[in-house]
C-alpha cells in the first residue's frame, strides 16, 4: 500500500469492522482449522492447488517462474522457467510470455483473460518488523502507521509501499500487535512493469517466499493498481452460491409445504368431526330433554307417598277406639318446593297418645296439635285436632338406557351413550340377551299418554298417584274402628 493512501473504501471500511468487532475472522480462522483434521488429504491439497497462483521472483539480471502443482499427493511450488532481464526489451517480453505459456495449466486464464500472477520479494527487499499500538487505533491502524513510517524505516513514506495486520491482541494491556512490511518504490514498480510487458496481470506483492505466497496475509501491491476483478464478478463464484441457495430454500420451503398440506387434510379431519359432534349434542339435547319429561311426571309421583298408602297408614296407625270427623291431605308451596301437610280430626280416648304415634311412623312427620283438646261429656272421650307432614321418599334407582335398533336411526350411530335416567320407578332386569326397554318417543306419548306414565307391573312399590292439592273429608264415623 502506498504511503500517501491512507483510508479505505467507506463500506469496505464498516464491513471489515463489523467483522472484527463480532469476531468473524478469529472465528473462521478456528474453523477452518477444526475443519482441516477431518478432510480427507486429497480434496484439501486441491484445494490449496485452487489457491494458489503462478509465482515471479526478481533477483538481478533474471526473474525465475514457479508453477503450482501436485507432489506426493500436497499442493507444491516447482520452477517452471527462468526469464533473463538483460537485452532487448522486445527480446525481454516475447521471453517472458513464452514462459508464461508453458506455465500451461498452472496459470489461471484464457486466451482472452491475462494471467494472474503473484511477485515474490526476497529477504533483502523488504523491511518487516512487529509494533505495538494502543488499541484505540485498532480501526485505523494503517492511517497511524502512514504517519510514522520515517520513525521505523530508513526511508521517507512517499518513498515507499507497505501494508500491515494485526497478529495479536492485549485486551489487559489495551494493545494490540501489528505485523508492518515495507519496501521501496523502486524494487516494486519494475516488477510490476516486467510483468505487464508479458501479458500477466499481478494479483498481488507479497514479503513471503514462493512456496508460501499464497497464504500470505500482506500485499504491498498498491491500491490503484489492485485488479478489480473480484470473486463476486465471476461465474466460479455465483454458481456455487445459486446452488447453495437453491438447496436452502429447498430445505426451509420443502418441510413447509408438507406442513401445509398437512394442517390442510387435519382441517378437512377437524371439519368431519366437528360436523358429526354437532350432530352427537344435537341428540344428547334431545335425549336429555325426552328423559327430562318422561322423569318429571315420575318424580311428582313418586316423591311422596300416595293417597291410598297415607289412608291405609292411618287406619293402623289409629287405635280401636279412635273415630274420625274429618280427614285432609294438601299441598302447602315453599318457596320453591313444595310441602304435603296431613290433617285429621275427630274423636279418641288418649288425644296426646296420637303424637307419639304419628312421630313414630315412617310416613309421618312434625307431628303436633292444631288446637287445645276438648272433653266429651259425659264419658272419658276427647275430641283432637292433629296435623303432620308428609316424608319425601327416596327415589327409586334409575336405569340406563340403551337403543334397541341402531339401524332404525343411522344418525344414531355418531352419537355418544344415552345419559343415566334419574327417578324412574325399578323394574324387573329383562332376560339375557334382549334389550332393556326404551322410553317412548315423543309422538308415542301423545298417542298412548294413558300407558306412558305409568309403572312396571313388576315395580316393588305400586302407590298410587299423589295429586298436587287433594282435599278429602270422611263423614263422621266413616273411617276407623268402633271400640
Amino acid at each position: 500500500m502506498a504511503a500517501s493512501e491512507l483510508t479505505l473504501p467507506p463500506l469496505a471500511a464498516r464491513l471489515r469492522d463489523l467483522a472484527r468487532r463480532t469476531g468473524l475472522p478469529g472465528f473462521w480462522a478456528w474453523w477452518k482449522h477444526e475443519l482441516d483434521a477431518i478432510v480427507p488429504a486429497g480434496p484439501r491439497a486441491a484445494f490449496a492447488r485452487r489457491r494458489m497462483r503462478p509465482v515471479l521472483v526478481f533477483e538481478g539480471d533474471h526473474a525465475t517462474l514457479w508453477r503450482p502443482g501436485m507432489q506426493e499427493g500436497r499442493a507444491a511450488m516447482s520452477v517452471a522457467a527462468t526469464i533473463a532481464l538483460t537485452g532487448e526489451p522486445a527480446a525481454i517480453a516475447a521471453a517472458g510470455r513464452a514462459a508464461l505459456a508453458s506455465a500451461g495449466s498452472g496459470v489461471r486464464g484464457g486466451p482472452a483473460v491475462s494471467p494472474r500472477v503473484m511477485v515474490s520479494l526476497a529477504a533483502h527487499e523488504y523491511l518487516r518488523k512487529n509494533i505495538v499500538l494502543p488499541a484505540a487505533v485498532e480501526e485505523n491502524f494503517r492511517q497511524a502507521l502512514a504517519y510514522d513510517l520515517d520513525r521505523h524505516t530508513p526511508f521517507k513514506p512517499e518513498e515507499l509501499y507497505f501494508d500491515a495486520a494485526i497478529v495479536d491482541r492485549n485486551a489487559a494491556r489495551g494493545t494490540i500487535t501489528v505485523d508492518l512490511a515495507t519496501v521501496r518504490r523502486a524494487i516494486v514498480d519494475p516488477a510490476l512493469r516486467h510483468a505487464a510487458a508479458w501479458g500477466a496481470e499481478v494479483a498481488a506483492v507479497v514479503p513471503e517466499p514462493p512456496a508460501n505466497a499464497a497464504y500470505s496475509r500482506l500485499n504491498l501491491l498498491p491500491a490503484d493498481a489492485r485488479s478489480s476483478r473480484t470473486a463476486w464478478r465471476r461465474w466460479q463464484f455465483w454458481v456455487p452460491v445459486a446452488v447453495l441457495s437453491v438447496m436452502a430454500i429447498a430445505a426451509v420451503a420443502i418441510p413447509l409445504w408438507q406442513k401445509r398440506d398437512y394442517v390442510i387434510q387435519l382441517s378437512a379431519l377437524v371439519d368431519q368431526a366437528r360436523a358429526r359432534a354437532a350432530v352427537s349434542e344435537t341428540l344428547r339435547t334431545e335425549l336429555n330433554t325426552r328423559v327430562a319429561d318422561y322423569n318429571y311426571a315420575l318424580e311428582r309421583k313418586y316423591a311422596f307417598p300416595g293417597a291410598l298408602q297415607v289412608v291405609d297408614a292411618v287406619s293402623k296407625l289409629l287405635p280401636d277406639d279412635t273415630w274420625l270427623t274429618q280427614f285432609e291431605l294438601k299441598s302447602v308451596p315453599k318457596g320453591k318446593e313444595t310441602q304435603h301437610e296431613f290433617l285429621v280430626r275427630g274423636e279418641t280416648s288418649n288425644a296426646g297418645r296420637l303424637v307419639q304415634l304419628f312421630e313414630e311412623s315412617q310416613l309421618f312427620a312434625q307431628s303436633g296439635q292444631r288446637g287445645p283438646t276438648t272433653k266429651i261429656q259425659p264419658g272419658p272421650g276427647e275430641i283432637f285436632d292433629l296435623g303432620a307432614q308428609l316424608k319425601p321418599r327416596a327415589l327409586p334407582a334409575t336405569l340406563a338406557l340403551v337403543v334397541a335398533d341402531r339401524s332404525a336411526e343411522p344418525a344414531a350411530a355418531t352419537a355418544p351413550a344415552a345419559p343415566t335416567t334419574t327417578a324412574q320407578p325399578p323394574a324387573a332386569q329383562p332376560p339375557a340377551g334382549q334389550p332393556t326397554a326404551v322410553p317412548p318417543t315423543a309422538a308415542q306419548q301423545s298417542a298412548a299418554p294413558s300407558t306412558a306414565m305409568q309403572p312396571p307391573p313388576t315395580a316393588p312399590l305400586s302407590p298410587g298417584i299423589a295429586p298436587a292439592t287433594d282435599t278429602g273429608k270422611a263423614p263422621a264415623g266413616g273411617m276407623g274402628r268402633k271400640p
